[in-house]
């Protein structure tokens, strides 16, 4: 069995990536980080806009504490096959109860909305000192288009933000339009571009194994 062709992930101007191109590289995937830098004068106003819009749809927008891990894991196991899955972003691993627990050890808290006790949108935010990291954002198949997503990525920031947290750090997948535009909504400013790769066919019966080079890629949502 043919082994897969080399896959290597690169910033846009990065002068390999542009080396890459005229070897015959092609571009298979895109994608993106973008931070949101909040100054002095930061105003939670149009943050809580977002969540409160939510609630006005029988929704409640809040941090989901340990009692939401069994609605938190089906909400993960209904979404996880909903993100574009590109070498630069992978999909996020299917969890148990110890993962998420572990997750919460180290720093992890997670925002939903729901309701009758079912997550419909969760996001998960990580605050180190004044930087914070997203690393998913995501809702049902079933309530898109709602604002969801974008309540409880503002409810998140919301939150950092009276943990001290200035600068957050996001991004995801090129084709995910989605995304971009719901991070954009919240101040979020494209920051860098990435492209996934792929090496030209072989000209011989010699193929090398699947590797990946982004160790600074981004992987948040």
């Amino acid at each position: 069995m043919r082994s897969l062709r080399p896959v290597r992930v690169l910033k846009d101007d990065d002068p390999e990536a542009a080396a890459l191109h005229r070897d015959g590289w092609r571009v298979v995937a895109e994608s993106w980080g973008a931070r949101l830098v909040l100054d002095d004068g930061f105003d939670p106003a149009p943050f809580r806009s977002f969540v409160e819009r939510a609630e006005q749809q029988d929704v409640a927008v809040a941090e989901l504490d340990e009692g939401w891990t069994e609605a938190l894991l089906a909400f993960e196991a209904a979404t996880h096959d909903d993100y574009p899955v590109t070498p630069a972003t992978p999909a996020p691993p299917l969890r148990d109860g110890d993962d998420i627990a572990e997750r919460r050890a180290a720093g992890w808290r997670v925002f939903g909305a729901v309701r009758d006790g079912v997550v419909l949108a969760a996001s998960w935010i990580r605050v180190h000192g004044d930087q914070a990291e997203t690393e998913t954002t995501a809702v049902l198949a079933t309530e898109r288009r709602r604002g969801l997503a974008v309540a409880v990525k503002a409810a998140s920031v919301l939150a950092a933000a009276a943990d001290g947290a200035r600068t957050f750090a996001t991004g995801g997948a090129g084709v995910n339009a989605g995304s971009i535009a719901m991070n954009q909504s919240l101040g979020y400013t494209l920051t860098e571009r990435w492209l996934s790769l792929s090496a030209p066919e072989p000209s011989d019966s010699s193929s090398g194994a699947a590797v990946s080079d982004a160790s600074a890629r981004p992987t948040t949502r």
